[in-house]
């Protein structure tokens, strides 16, 4: 046995500072034994007890390397079993490795369906140049191995229901979906309760008098999470142009999840309320949206109808077409509970007011809040 094979055994001792584009099966290593110990595949299956057939399947690392056989070299050639182990087991990995990297750069084109400069400007991924490293990342963020896991999981994941505008790109929207289901992650929940998410959305209607966000919206998440329902906000990304979506992270859990824009407060809590209806007045059951169909179906006009119902009940909107001055408005609001604004732009929605009228008793959304709280006792 040569210095040369001897200062190879102690693999542990070894630094990789770089992953190969090819593989070296244990053959290669045992054909140098061979030779420092002059020995022939013919010396060896007499010593060892194998085939020369199976000796010269290991050398070209057609035949596994097993323990037994670890042990069988270790003896015929003094090198250490551990040794032939641990370059078994490297090289059974590295096929792995090697055989996901080309699968990964097979799967290159799904990138064209994601809007990755998108996911790079807001630090969902790295800016990456290689499409294979990209796509790499992206799997990550879906928390997925690869391709066709990332492409069962789409398949299989649960619908949604969209407030917003058809034709929406579905990559942008799966992206958009992910930041909902990885903000969810951090809010504990209790088991999902229809009676008290109502007596929520009833707790919910009372802060929409509050203006800042940071005074109104932990409560809101916390009152939801005791119901069952993850409330979260996302960014809004180009190509999902959505308000809000609703669905069934579990079937003991929902979802709520809307664009996190500074935008009208009245807009945000029209949203909430057409979310929370497709929870509780729909079947827990998944929801697809043809994004090619612009035409409003009867279940987004029933969510509507909820939302505007829970804000401003029956028979009261009767007296929104008598509002003619913002001190009226004000009045109106203020015995319903409400917010000034979701009166006003009740008005302008409804065409009872022009647009711009009464803005100024409207509120703009700062989302400069603080972290909502995560106790759900």
């Amino acid at each position: 046995m040569t210095d040369m094979v001897a200062k190879n055994v102690d693999l542990s001792e070894m630094v990789w500072g770089f992953e190969p584009n090819y593989v070296v099966p244990p053959g290669w290593t045992l054909e140098d034994a061979l030779q420092e110990n002059a020995l022939s595949p013919d010396d060896l299956a007499r010593r060892t007890g194998m085939s020369v057939e199976h000796i010269n399947r290991l050398l070209t690392g057609e035949a596994p390397l097993t323990y037994v056989t670890a042990i069988r070299l270790e003896a015929a050639t003094g090198v250490s079993a551990g040794f032939w182990n641990d370059l078994e087991r490297g090289y059974r990995t590295d096929l792995v490795r090697l055989a996901k990297e080309e699968h990964l750069s097979r799967s290159v084109g799904l990138l064209d369906d994601l809007p990755i400069s998108e996911m790079i400007r807001l630090g969902l991924i790295a800016e990456l140049d290689e499409p294979s490293d990209r796509l790499r990342e992206v799997l990550g963020f879906f928390g997925v191995e690869d391709a066709s896991s990332w492409e069962d999981a789409r398949s299989r994941s649960p619908a949604a229901r969209f407030r917003g505008q058809p034709g929406s790109d579905p990559g942008a929207l799966a992206v958009w979906l992910r930041l909902g289901e990885l903000e969810a992650e951090h809010i504990p929940c209790r088991p999902w309760n229809p009676d008290r998410f109502r007596e929520a959305l009833d707790a919910a209607r009372s802060l929409t008098g509050r203006d800042h966000p940071g005074d109104w919206y932990p409560q809101l998440v916390a009152e939801c999470a005791r119901a069952g329902v993850a409330l979260v906000t996302a960014p809004e990304i180009a190509g999902a142009p959505v308000s809000g979506a609703a669905r069934w992270s579990t079937p003991g859990r929902a979802l709520i999840q809307l664009r996190l824009r500074n935008e009208w407060s009245d807009i945000f809590w029209f949203s909430f309320f057409h979310e929370a209806a497709h929870l509780l007045e729909e079947p827990r059951q998944p929801i697809y949206v043809n994004f090619q169909d612009r035409r409003r179906d009867q279940a987004e006009d029933a969510a509507d109808a909820f939302a505007r119902r829970f804000l401003i009940p029956p028979p009261h909107d009767q007296k929104l077409g008598d509002l003619r001055t913002p001190a009226e408005a004000e009045t109106f609001a203020d015995d319903l509970g409400l917010h000034h604004g979701i009166v006003v732009g009740r008005l302008q929605h409804d065409r009872i007011w022009p647009p711009g009228r009464g803005d100024h008793l409207r509120q703009p959304l700062d989302w400069t809040l603080p972290q909502p709280e995560s106790a759900v006792a």
